[in-house]
């Protein structure tokens, strides 16, 4: 379709001023080049933007002549991280759909290094309201894919037929879901039946890009969703094929896990922050408690630590994930051995814990605050955990 061109409808100063520098450079030196994407799509739906991503017309070393303060990155496709005082803005060169392949069928993009225009950059994104440009010299906004109608309307539609952009990169469909609960968009039934189909493929997808992505899902504030949109969409199995035999043996399990995002989405709404370690100890958790019980321990190990480890092992194997992060979930989901004993334990004698010695740990206060987590989605009283707050304080050094 030809470009349709729109004034900007919110105040120029919601733009980077650093980026808007960049672009303006580039033009300077007869080079097209917009502000694209994300940026661009949360400017219209009314959030600041976290990032300010520029294509441009200029190559990857010719950017890089332009600006002294940059570097080249990337192995699949080269772009150009450009800095800015402590920041650095991504230059990428527009691109093209990659050539057709010899095969009838479709094929999962491997390498995507092919150049071309603003317009061909567009539509070889994946959904209508990723694929506006923004010139931000003359303040106007080129639509290629019609992503302003769809903004308006509410609506999520994929660039082309969803059926073959779905099985060029499957990972498409985990954004799916993400701009769904993000942005609060309503897909398109056509994308849902896409979404469904392919789901298989992601299995063919890198898995530490797949871990990646789950991870920034659950990040979101609407874990809770995401899981029902993940089940609904019949895509666990692949993305975290891990949980798949312990979700299979009882019913609700699955309920057991849901609830556990609900109270990681009521702490990310309260403020708190999640990383690695800790979404690691929210997803496996109620598959590592169910192991420390002698009674329903499946591994072939008895240790506690060692239990965690084998669960958690198994996952940061296949999806690269770093090992710190696994160590520290690890300590996470032991400590609640200590800090909240489940009554075989009671009864079989407490181990021998050194408070003090754990309070000290730099993952103390993530234990601490996970067994919060697990209060709030057990129902239970959140005293326990202030308790525990107050008894760590007293062992903190003065002025501390």
């Amino acid at each position: 379709m030809p470009a349709k061109r729109y004034s900007l409808p919110f105040p120029r100063r919601n733009l980077d001023r650093r980026a808007v520098s960049i672009v303006r450079r580039l033009q300077d030196r007869g080079f097209e080049s917009y502000l694209v994407g994300g940026c661009v799509r949360d400017l219209l739906l009314g959030s600041q933007p976290k990032d300010f991503d520029i294509a441009t017309a200029a190559r990857p070393q010719q950017v890089r002549r332009l600006f002294h303060r940059s570097r080249l990155i990337g192995r699949r496709f080269r772009i150009v991280h450009v800095h800015q005082g402590r920041d650095f803005f991504e230059v990428a060169t527009f691109r093209a759909a990659p050539p057709p392949s010899e095969d009838d069928d479709v094929q999962i993009i491997q390498r995507d290094n092919v150049y071309g225009t603003a317009r061909e950059d567009a539509n070889r994104r994946d959904f209508r309201v990723n694929g506006l440009f923004l010139d931000p010299v003359v303040g106007a906004i080129v639509d290629w894919v019609g992503g302003m109608d769809d903004i308006q309307a509410g609506v999520l539609h994929s660039i082309g037929d969803p059926m073959v952009r779905f099985a060029e990169d499957p990972v498409r469909i985990l954004r799916l879901v993400k701009f769904m609960r993000r942005l609060g968009l309503e897909p398109g039934e056509k994308e849902i039946r896409a979404a469904k189909e392919h789901a298989p493929l992601l299995a063919q997808s890198a898995p530490a890009r797949l871990a990646e992505e789950m991870f920034r899902l659950l990040a979101t504030g609407q874990a809770a969703g995401v899981w029902e949109d993940l089940q609904a969409l019949a895509v666990v199995d692949w993305v975290m094929p891990e949980l798949v035999p312990w979700l299979d043996q009882q019913a609700n399990h699955a309920d057991i896990l849901g609830r556990r995002f609900q109270a990681l989405d009521w702490q990310l709404e309260a403020g708190w922050e999640t990383d690695y370690a800790y979404t690691l100890a929210v997803v496996f958790g109620p598959r590592v408690e169910q192991e420390f019980h002698p009674q329903t321990r499946r591994l072939a190990v008895s240790e506690f630590p060692q239990i965690a480890a084998a669960v958690l092992t198994e996952f940061q194997q296949r999806a690269r994930i770093p090992r710190h992060a696994v160590v520290a979930a690890n300590r996470i989901l032991t400590a609640q051995l200590r800090l909240d004993p489940p009554p075989f334990l009671q009864k079989a004698g407490k181990p021998r814990w050194n408070f003090k010695h754990m309070a000290s740990q730099p993952w103390f206060p993530m234990a601490l605050r996970y067994l919060e987590l697990r209060l709030h989605a057990e129902g239970r009283p959140l005293d326990l955990a202030q308790d525990w707050r107050q008894k760590a304080l007293s062992f903190a050094p003065e002025g501390r």
